[in-house]
């Protein structure tokens, strides 16, 4: 009787956890380091509404994720990046901006980026742009994970 409740528990544990799995943003876990010294290098990047798109790395040390970086400034003035890969299609081709949204060639999913988080607009895909970690200091923007 305790091995049967141990298998159900497993089992259940299993469960949950594919469950958990499924809810993460599919596009794949790779890394990222990237910085931009906004103060010398681009001192025009620093408005809300506007947008960037890192496609090559420049160093042979950086890391721009699955299909390149997407930067912008939301509204409130915050710094976001967010990978250019479709959660939907997973493509290593890129996404486009236009605007404050980003635009999957394929699929034409469009990712609303006034706020911020980079949701999906036309429910195409239930996953917003997979976003990484941005630090702001002394005119240095760092994107890494």
């Amino acid at each position: 009787l305790m091995k049967k409740w141990l298998y159900i528990g497993c089992l259940l544990c299993m469960l949950m956890g594919c469950e958990n799995i499924n809810n993460q943003n599919p596009v794949p876990n790779v890394p990222v380091n990237y910085t931009l010294n906004i103060e010398s290098e681009y001192p025009t990047f620093t408005t809300v509404y506007q947008t960037m798109t890192i496609t090559k790395k420049r160093f042979f040390y950086e890391a721009i994720g699955y299909s390149g970086l997407l930067i912008w400034i939301d509204m409130y003035g915050y710094y976001h990046a967010a990978d250019l890969c479709c959660p939907n299609c997973l493509m290593k081709k890129p996404i486009e901006v236009d605007g404050m949204f980003a635009v999957c060639p394929k699929c034409e999913e469009k990712f609303n980026l006034f706020e911020g988080y980079a949701f999906p607009t036309t429910g195409k895909t239930k996953f917003p742009l997979k976003q990484y970690p941005t630090f702001f200091s002394h005119g240095t923007l760092r994107i890494n994970n």
